[in-house]
This record gives structure tokens, sequence and C-alpha cells, in this order.
């Protein structure tokens, strides 16, 4: 399971520095960071290093910072055997957000992906769902000294150590701390984070990850307080719903605001918006035509009116487009221009301003941004709050190695220029959360753990989850095969996979789902997800429950394709083995023996047919639907029942030889599948009743079957009574002579006379057939004559 090159060669370049060895960044100046995606940037990092040969396990590591990145590649590196030593300067790791109120979502940012509303982060270890930071942050510090208890010759965790100065020392690093101490390493990974945000005079300073005395749900002393918030980012963009919207919590009201829309509305809007922009592209003008009909059509500005605060004056100033297409979060971008454009139906006043705040002056009446107008007017007018979000200032928190960061980021901004797909928040693969779940597995848990969690890895791997994705409002899968390949391969795939079916059974197809799974022969399995299990259980009663949701695979449109055709194809392929053994005995299940010149031209008419039915799937389709059943009115499709197969495989050889006596062809028609002659309806079936339960031989009118000619292996006995040969309503003919009318079909039966002509000769078989035929059409003049008479 290597890695594949371009991935190697990605993940390693955009972590270091060209001629620079055993220096690696995690996360450095990657856009749109979360705590999700540094994890898996450090992931990735590692399982490069591994398989490039550079994760040195005879020499030492220091990793530097104990924040996400640097947790997960402290410990990832030491399940590789490899003698880490993490350094932080505070008391404990993951300190920032130890004691944060912020809901901390690990997907969230990636909308419009599908599995973007996923609570999961899915990871192989220090894995965590939605919840606040400060527990996000004690449960994954449990869990790390936990493991470091494991690892003790391997991981070392050094507190209160803050790097002062970082220096090449031969083929090693010298790393000095603010203590006096001092490291000779073998290589170095730099996870130090982006520092605090960059200021500006008096602005206001809001730590990200805690409890905020300003802009928060409170009420305002003294209605209206002015604010000015300035910058694009997420930062920016959260900050201006914050003070927008009453109560605002981030994740739960993203959750409002997707649930507004149906269907994937709004996710389908916005990618056509975005199609073909570059990464510094306008989106408020595009976003000012569909986006905003779509808001209105909707009634969602009505909607989100009521949530508006209207005890404050806000000022959004920015230097270039507030909705810069990869400078935030697609969602954040669409919230606030929809929470934007409600204020704007509603009256409530909005300021945009722009410019480069270059100083922050305190007044006695307030804080003056320097640097902004309106209009081209300037701005200096008093705010009670500045909240400048113009990013970190990383330079400052990367110091101790100055003129390394400088020389990685002049590098790293040229790979953008080449590689803009960095741009894009990673999420790990599945191929990557398996490398490290075994050794995880291996290597930390204990025995009744690891007993339990053995099977986990071929268990995701033999199933696919089928879910309803809220994020997107669409039917997702996850699984190592794809659902399209293994419908398409049914009763040939290599190895058995359950489907699991975890959306409600109104959100899919359920009985193509359950043919499918019948008919495979065993190879597809269903089972229920515990939280659907009472929408499926009048269709699925006896299916096991899965009580996991959880999937190491990414998310994947189910797609439009259609599993019907894929059951119909599979009844061909076992037809087909089924005219192959009796290719091979000369004898037909039902039928008996069939001379071996009928069968040789059979066999041959069916590869004729075989490829018109494949040709046209809906063809197919109906064509075997009466195959196996006949209705009052249609036919239903094959259940999936393999016992089935061979009855029907014995009405197909029966077609296919009637066809060398009366030339037939495959037709979709509404009481047959067949046409000959000019105009005339045949049907060849297997079926042994009518569905909803009567007998083949309750239909003794020709009316009743609305057919010329039948081909019937499930019965001997069927004797239609054409419309003279019985008299109706009391004596009186039943219909005007005058009157076309259906007369007696043309008849080919599985009874004694037809199955010893099957097993005569090829000349013989022709004479049986032609001479049904030709009745049929001398009963068919006779009547055309009556009614010309």
């Amino acid at each position: 399971m290597n890695l594949a090159e371009d991935n190697l060669n990605n993940w390693m370049t955009s972590a270091t520095i060209p001629g620079v060895e055993g220096l690696y960044f995690v996360g450095t100046f990657d856009r749109r960071i979360t705590f999700y995606s540094q994890q898996v940037r450090a992931f990735q990092l590692v399982r490069a290093m591994h398989e490039s040969g550079m994760a040195d396990t005879n020499g030492s590591i220091a990793v530097v910072g104990a924040g996400a990145a640097g947790v997960t590649c402290a410990l990832a590196l030491a399940l590789l055997d490899c003698r880490v030593t993490l350094f932080d300067p505070a008391d404990e790791v993951l300190q920032l957000q130890s004691d944060s109120p912020r809901l901390l979502h690990p997907h969230i940012y990636e909308w419009p992906s599908l599995g973007s509303l996923e609570r999961d982060a899915a990871l192989p270890f220090l894995n965590w769902e939605l919840e606040t930071g400060g527990a996000v942050a004690a449960k994954l510090v449990q869990e790390f000294h936990g493991h470091r208890a494991r690892l003790q010759q391997k991981l070392f965790w050094k507190e209160r150590h803050r790097l002062t100065s970082l220096a090449p020392e031969g083929s090693e690093w010298r790393l000095t701390f603010d203590n006096g101490s001092s490291y000779v390493v073998k290589q170095v990974i730099l996870a130090m984070g982006f520092g605090e945000e960059k200021k500006a005079g008096a602005a206001d300073i809001y730590d990200y990850w805690k409890q905020r005395g300003v802009g928060t749900a409170a009420v305002e002393p003294n209605a209206p307080a002015s604010y000015l918030v300035s910058g694009n980012g997420d930062g920016a963009l959260t900050d201006i719903l914050n003070l927008m919207i009453k109560g605002f919590e981030h994740v739960q009201f993203t959750e409002t605001f997707l649930n507004y829309f149906g269907q994937g509305v709004l996710r389908a809007t916005v990618l056509a918006a975005h199609k073909d922009k570059n990464s510094e592209a306008d989106l408020e003008p595009l976003y000012e035509g569909e986006l905003h009909k779509v808001l209105l059509e909707r009634g969602i500005l009505d909607s989100l009116t009521p949530l508006l605060r209207r005890d404050r004056l806000l000022t959004i100033n920015t230097s270039g487009p507030l909705l810069s297409f990869g400078r935030a979060a697609q969602l954040n971008q669409c919230m606030v221009f929809a929470v934007l454009a409600a204020a704007r139906q509603a009256g409530v006043n909005v300021r945009r301003s722009a410019g480069k705040i270059s100083d922050v002056i305190k007044h006695d009446d307030g804080l003056e941004a320097v640097g902004i107008s309106i209009a081209g007017t300037p701005l200096s007018e008093r705010f009670n709050h500045v909240i400048l979000r113009h990013g970190p200032d990383k330079k400052a928190r990367y110091l101790p190695a100055e003129k390394l960061f400088e020389a990685f980021e002049a590098a790293y901004m040229e790979r953008f220029k080449t590689h803009p797909d960095l741009l894009v928040p990673p999420s790990l693969n599945a191929e990557t959360y398996t490398f490290f779940y075994e050794r995880h597995l291996a290597k930390l848990a204990d025995g009744a753990v690891k007993q339990q969690l053995a099977g986990q890895t071929a268990h995701e791997a033999s199933t696919i989850i089928i879910g309803w994705d809220r994020a997107t409002q669409s039917l997702v899968e996850r699984g190592k095969i794809a659902l399209r390949e293994l419908v398409e391969q049914c009763e040939t795939a290599p190895v058995s996979i359950t489907i699991q079916m975890d959306a409600p059974m109104d959100r899919v197809k359920a009985d193509d789902f359950v043919r499918l799974s019948k008919a495979s022969g065993g190879k597809i399995s269903l089972s229920v997800g515990a939280l659907v299990k009472s929408s499926w259980q009048a269709t699925l009663p006896f299916a096991p429950v899965a009580h996991s949701s959880s999937s190491r695979y990414p998310y994947c449109e189910v797609g439009s394709f259609c599993i019907s055709e894929s059951i119909d194809a599979s009844l061909v392929r076992q037809l087909d083995v089924m005219l192959s053994k009796t290719k091979v005995t000369g004898k037909c299940f039902g039928l008996g023996h069939i001379a071996q010149d009928v069968l040789q031209a059979t066999l041959a008419t069916w590869d004729d047919w075989h490829a018109t039915l494949d040709a046209s799937p809906a063809l197919r389709h109906d064509f075997l639907a009466w195959l196996g059943s006949i209705g009052t009115i249609k036919a239903d499709p094959w259940d999936g029942d393999a016992s089935t197969v061979e009855r029907m495989a014995s009405a197909l050889v029966l077609i296919l030889a009637t066809h060398l006596g009366e030339p037939l062809k495959p037709a979709g028609v509404q009481r047959g599948n067949l046409t000959f002659d000019v105009d005339g309806l045949a049907l060849g079936s297997a079926a042994t009743e009518i569905l909803g339960g009567n007998l083949l031989t309750d239909w003794s009118r020709p009316e009743q079957w609305d057919v010329d000619a039948l081909i019937l292996s499930g019965s001997a006995e069927v004797q239609v009574t054409g419309p003279d040969d019985t008299v109706l309503n009391a004596g009186d003919p039943g219909l005007s002579l005058s009157v076309a009318r259906r007369i007696r079909p043309a008849i080919v039966r599985n009874d004694l006379n037809w199955r010893s002509a099957l097993n005569t000769d090829l000349s013989t078989w022709r004479k049986a057939v032609e001479e049904e035929f030709g009745q049929w059409r001398r009963r068919q003049d006779d009547d055309r004559e009556r009614v010309l008479a």
C-alpha cells in the first residue's frame, strides 16, 4: 500500500525548502486552516517521510509546537519507531484550545463538499467529534499521554520550551530554547501555529479560541454600539455573522441556514457561480444574480430578518472584495451574503468601507481607523469597537528561524502558482487512514481493544454505506468498492460485500437494492443502520442492524446510474450460463432433450438477440419482465430469485426455437415482449400464473391475452377458445359481426407434442411452428372476411 508518487511529491515539497534537508513545516501558509486539516497535513507529511525514507529511525526528530499538527506528527512518528521529542512553551499540549467554549467542527469549512456536515473527524487516532474546543482538547490530551506512556522510549514531551534559535549543524540541527537548554537532532518539524492576530494601534484584540466580551449574545448597554470589522477571511466573516445574528452559534446557525434549502439547491447555485473562477475572483456580483434570486424565491431573506440584531451599527472594511474566492470558506461567504441581503431588505444599515488600516487611534469618544474611506471619502468617525482580522503575524512567531521561514515562504508561494490545488483543504484518504490505523492497533491497543477492532479494516473494506448527506441534500456512498462497480458485477463480484442502508427508505429505490441482493446469489447482503432501522422494518425485517456508521472511505455521490439495468444485465448473464449448460448436455430444464440442429440454431439466434437487448436497456427490461411474469396490465421485473432463472432459460429456449419457424423480434409492446409478421404481437414467458394469483388456464379468451401468439413454457394446459367457439350473453354473439376482434392466438407450449418436435430434428420442428402460425393466419383471414362481408 504505497503512496502514489504524485501525492508523495506534493506532500513532501509542500513542507520543505528546496535544497534544505531535515527541516519540515506543517500548514504554515495553507489557507483555511482548521484543527482537522492540520491533523490531516500531519498524517500526510509523516507518511510521505516514511515512504521516501526520510523518517529516520536511527536519529532523533524534534517537533516544535504542541497544537493539532504537532501532537499528531509526534505520535505518528513514534508509531513508526522514530525517536521523537515534542517541544512547546505551554504546560500542556493543545493548550490553546484547552478552555475554549468555541464549537469545533471537523468538516464544516469544507462545504460544498460531500460530508461537510459530518460530525466525526474520522481519524485513525487522536480522533474527535463536534464539541467545544475545551472538550476536544481534554479528550485528545488524555489520549496523547496514554499513548506516550506506552511509547516511553520513542516519544518525549518537553513543556515550557520556547524556541529561541534554530540552525543547521553539519547534517543535523541545533535547537536552543528560552530556558537555556539546547538539543541536536537529525530532523525538525516546525508546527508552531500562526502567531497572534496582526495588530494596529489601539484596535480591539480578540483571541479566536477564547470567550469574547465584545460581540457576544449580550444586549448592548448603549445601543446602537458601533463596530468596525476589517478583513475578508473566515475570522472576519464569522465576526460579521456574530455581530448581526441574535444568539449566534456557528454550527447551529450553519445547519439552520442549510435547512432553508432543499435538494442541494444552494450547492448547485454556488458551484455554478464558482465555475472557472480564479482564486481571487470577486464573488459578490455573481451572488447578486442567481443566489439572490434563490434567496428571494424561497423566502430565505424573510426567514433571516427576525434573526437580525438592530442594536449595533456595523461597518465592514476590506482592501479588496469582501467575498473573494479562495479567501474564506464558501459556506461562510454564502451566509454573510444572505445576512447582508436580508439586512438590506429589512432596512438595517450595514456600511462598507475600503482601504488598508495603517493605525487605530484611541480618542476619548472612541476608536479611529486610519486609512479607510467610503465611496472615496475618508472615514474619520469614532467606533466603539474596531476588530481587525488581517491574519496572524506569522513572521513574529517564526522569528527564531527567520531566514528559513522566509525561504520556505518564497518557495511555497511559488508552488501555489503552479499547484493551486494545494489551496484546497485536505481530507484524509482511506489508504493513509489504514496505514496509521494498523500501526496504532498493533502498538497501542491492549488485548481486549485489539480483539474488538481487529476486523474493522476488513469490515469497512467489505461494506458500502449508503447514506443521506445533509450538507448537499443528496444520496451518498462510502466504501472501498464503488456501488456502480459492485452493481455492474453483481453475481460475479470477486468478494462478498455488505450494503449498509444508512439512508431512510424513502430516500432510495428500496426494491432495487432488495432485488440486487437476491440477484447476486449471496455476494451482496443488506444491513440497516440503527438510526433508520424503523423505516426499513417492513422491507428488511430480518436484516442485521449496524450500530456504527463510521467509514474511512470518502463520501461519493451515488449518481444517477440505474441499478435495475444492472440487475437485468445480471439476469442475462445468468441465462447465458443456463444456455451454456443446455448446449453441453443437450437437455433443457422442463423441455427435456433437444435435437442438436435445433439447439445449435436456437443458440445462434440468442447471440443476435443478446446484442439487441444489451443495446437497449429499456427493451431488455420489458423483454425480461414478461419472460419471468405475466400481469393483467404489465409484468413485474425479475425479483432476483435465482431459483427462477432455470425456468426462464427454458422459456427463452422455447421462444428462440419458435423463431426458427416464425421469425420473431424482441419488442416492447403493451401485453407482450415480441413482434412477428407485419403487426403481430407475441408473449413469451416462463410464468406459471397471472400476477395476483390466477392460473394461466383461467385466461381462456383471446381478449384476456390480447396478443396474437403465446409461447409458454410454464404450462402445458393453456387453452384459448376463439370467439366463434363459444356462445355468450345467453346465446347471442358476444361481439358485433361488423367489428374486428381478437382471434384465438397461435400457441407454442410445453406439452408432449411440442417437446417431441424439439427432440426430432430442425425440419420437423420448423414444420410444426409454421403449421401453428399458418392456422392463426387462416383464422385471421376468416375473421377479416367476416368483417368485410
